[in-house]
């Protein structure tokens, strides 16, 4: 103790040589250690990491961008990101860099019933698939020779494409713990079960299997293995996220739970109901292992309100805020421990590549030089990503494709980028039925059978068989070479009954049975402007209803034609916008020198239909058109070539027949007519119109006496309409100059 005490009076001396008392040596010293101690602890303190989960959820997945804002508004600098379905697309684009802003903007340039349907707007589809496309209420695959079922509703082209782009800044990272936020999403092997962690190979494809719903979308293969939806087993991966180093785990949850009976009203909501059994012990683990743990109010938004993607961004920062204190806090608490710069959000999807060498796969029936040839593209050559990707829907639109999507690799052996076009060829064959009732040609049913690379590659063979009161069985045989000149074989047989009317009562009623097969060369531009040209045999037989003993058969002609079509209507069925005009000359000729020449004689004859939608404003479109036709002979040519007005299907057997607003189908002939409509169409409610129409006509035998005042028709109605899943459903009532009293018109589902 002495020499302790000495120690301490020794140490512990001032500069005055007094000495300090031990005691109060000791306590000094105690405080010095403690406060070394501390700041040492301070010096080596470690900052937590921080992981962001985001659940799948569909539609209700646009949630999480309102959620992102907030947190960029707090100042949170995330250390790894996971998300599962539409988590895993908002994850992964945060994970890239791109600010919630700029995601609100890409949301909103989509059109999410185009996107998630994989339908292409109609200037992608060629000219002869716009006639006969929209006519099937359901379609089913032919492969080797069986008729099959597919495996998901859609094959996810337009998807893949905006994830093939929206990834493109980082086409060289194939592990995906390189990117400025380390990222894993999760997939479900579709064969075992097992929950997949995807962190590695192509990005777009990881995120496109991990949103793959089944029976939606197509699975995706991956390293030899089917992969669905990853939120079938795991929708919140939070135990992934900690296992790639993460402390603290915000989480942001967009899932419904389990419905109530009565919300199960649809295919995806018991979809949803059956896969949330399996996953829903994994997911209350993750909301216990959550530090904050956000849950949006989005009901009554579902897993397909993808047009409501703005509301639901809303939810998204509303429930977000209601956290923000706590998540600033978080944000300053680490930055204290270790400040960080605010890491900065400015990515955007690549504008263009140079290309070093093009790569083709997945080619055996549809040529290298026809994809190439609608695609354009050489190696050595700058190529902007938009013109590309509008001539991938060119290509896939023609119907050679169940897929067909690009892909971006490094080139070692040169300058530039390996463009790797990845195609799926569709199946050989499809087999299509639809159902259509209609005031002018009543019932029918329509089975198609249409078949690919037949003899020639680029080919296509339709095969369509119309059973009903007016049944017609034809056959198309056509070669396409995208923009380069193409040719084609038809062949057509049907069977119609038509009145004859006088001062608008039924006077004869005939039944006709027609013939006809032509062989034409065409060419198209940009599927919206065709021409074709060719020659026609046909054979009619016309006999009385009435008096059956009255039959007439004509002698078999040959027709010389050439027509004109454009098309650019945006849809089908109630456009908003675009032009359509159908131009055709022909050369009407007896094969031989039969009786019928001494009634009928040789007659060039020259028609045009022409109709021009105008967007005047929100919901409302105007329509003004016209239909012509003129015949130059000396005498008539045959009836079936004559023209005709009445009715309202705008799809005929005869090309002659023009609808005319007010007529009854076929109620008014002869060799010369014009027509100016005018219609007014206001979509009510989604999916629901009302059409006013106006028409105006002349039809006369002679040129002369066609524009005489007096026998101008004027026929005027309104058309209440529904846009349905099996096609327009319309009912119209009209009116005419012609006749009195209120007439109806009835269209239940596509035409054809």
């Amino acid at each position: 103790m002495r020499l302790l005490s000495r120690s301490f009076r020794v140490i512990f001396s001032n500069s005055s040589g007094v000495l300090i008392h031990p005691r109060t040596a000791l306590f000094f010293f105690l405080i010095f250690f403690f406060a070394v101690n501390l700041l040492a602890d301070t010096l080596t303190q470690r900052r937590p990491s921080i992981g962001l989960v985001l659940s799948g959820g569909g539609a209700k997945g646009f949630a999480h961008i309102g959620a992102l804002k907030v947190f960029e508004e707090a100042g949170l600098q995330f250390d790894y990101v996971g998300g599962t379905s539409m988590g895993s697309i908002v994850g992964g684009l945060y994970a890239m860099g791109y600010h919630p802003d700029s995601m609100v903007s890409l949301v909103s340039r989509q059109n999410w019933n185009e996107v998630m349907n994989d339908r292409l707007p109609r200037k992608y589809i060629p000219t002869e698939e716009k006639y006969s496309a929209e006519r099937y209420v359901v379609t089913l695959p032919f492969r080797k020779r069986k008729v099959t079922l597919r495996q998901g509703l859609v094959t996810g082209q337009r998807i893949d494409m905006l994830l093939t782009r929206l990834t493109s800044p980082f086409y060289e990272v194939k592990e995906f713990n390189k990117l400025p936020i380390p990222f894993v999403c999760i997939g479900t092997d579709l064969l075992t079960g097992e929950n997949v962690i995807l962190n590695k190979g192509s990005l777009n494809k990881a995120i496109r299997a991990s949103m793959s719903i089944p029976s939606y979308f197509d699975p995706v293969e991956i390293d030899e293995r089917i992969l669905i939806d990853g939120g079938v087993i795991n929708n919140y991966p939070v135990e992934e996220v900690m296992e790639m180093g993460a402390e603290i785990i915000v989480g942001v949850d967009v899932q419904s739970g389990l419905h109530k009976q009565e919300e199960l009203n649809s295919l995806v909501k018991i979809l949803d109901q059956v896969t949330a059994f399996y996953r829903i012990d994994a997911y209350k683990t993750g909301v216990e292992q959550t530090d904050i743990f956000i849950k949006p109010v989005l009901r009554p938004y579902e897993v397909m309100s993808f047009n409501d993607y703005d509301s639901i961004i809303s939810r998204g920062e509303t429930a977000a805020r209601l956290y923000f204190d706590q998540l600033k806090n978080l944000a300053d608490s680490l930055n204290r421990i270790e400040y960080r710069e605010k890491r900065r959000l400015n990515t955007q999807p690549l504008d263009s590549v140079y290309v070093g060498l093009v790569e083709y796969r997945g080619l055996k029936n549809v040529s290298r030089s026809f994809v190439n040839g609608v695609l354009k593209i050489q190696p050595g050559t700058w190529v902007h990503l938009d013109e590309f990707e509008d001539n991938i829907k060119y290509a896939y639109g023609s119907g050679f494709f169940e897929h067909l999507n690009y892909s971006l690799q490094p080139f070692d052996e040169g300058e530039g980028i390996r463009l790797i076009v990845d195609a799926k060829e569709a199946s050989s064959g499809l087999l299509g039925a639809g159902i259509n009732y209609n005031s002018d040609y009543k019932a029918s049913v329509l089975i198609n059978a249409t078949f690919k690379n037949v003899l020639f590659k680029g080919s296509k063979v339709f095969v369509d068989l119309n059973l009903g009161e007016s049944p017609r069985l034809s056959g198309l045989y056509l070669v396409d070479r995208g923009f380069s000149p193409g040719f084609g074989l038809r062949a057509t047989t049907f069977r119609l009954k038509i009145n004859q009317y006088s001062q608008g009562k039924v006077t004869e009623v005939y039944n006709i049975v027609q013939s006809k097969a032509d062989a034409f060369f065409h060419i198209n531009y940009k599927n919206s402007l065709q021409f074709r040209t060719g020659a026609e045999f046909e054979y009619i037989k016309i006999q009385s209803d009435i008096d059956p003993e009255q039959t007439v058969d004509y002698t078999p002609y040959l027709n010389i034609f050439a027509e004109w079509k454009l098309d650019t209507y945006d849809k089908t069925y109630f456009p908003e916008k675009g032009i359509k005009m159908h131009t055709k000359l022909k050369y009407i000729s007896t094969i031989n020198e039969a009786w019928a020449n001494n009634i009928f004689s040789n007659a060039l004859v020259a028609s045009v239909r022409y109709s021009h939608n105008f967007y005047v404003a929100r919901n409302h479109v105007f329509r003004a058109g016209f239909d012509a036709g003129v015949t130059f002979r000396d005498d008539p040519p045959p009836p079936q070539h004559w023209f005709v007005l009445g009715g309202q299907t705008t799809t005929n057997y005869f090309d002659g027949i023009f609808s005319f607003t007010g007529l009854r189908f076929v109620e008014e002939m002869g060799l010369n007519t014009v027509n100016l409509k005018l219609l007014w169409q206001y979509q009510i409610y989604p999916k629901f119109y009302v059409i006013g129409q106006w028409d105006l006509g002349l039809i006369n035998d002679s040129v002369e006496r066609l524009f005489d005042s007096k026998d101008i028709i004027s026929g005027f109605g309104v058309t209440f309409g529904y846009d349905s899943f099996i096609g327009p459903v319309e009912l119209s009532l009209m009116g005419s100059n012609q006749s009195n009293g209120v007439s109806n018109y009835i269209n239940i589902g596509f035409w054809f």
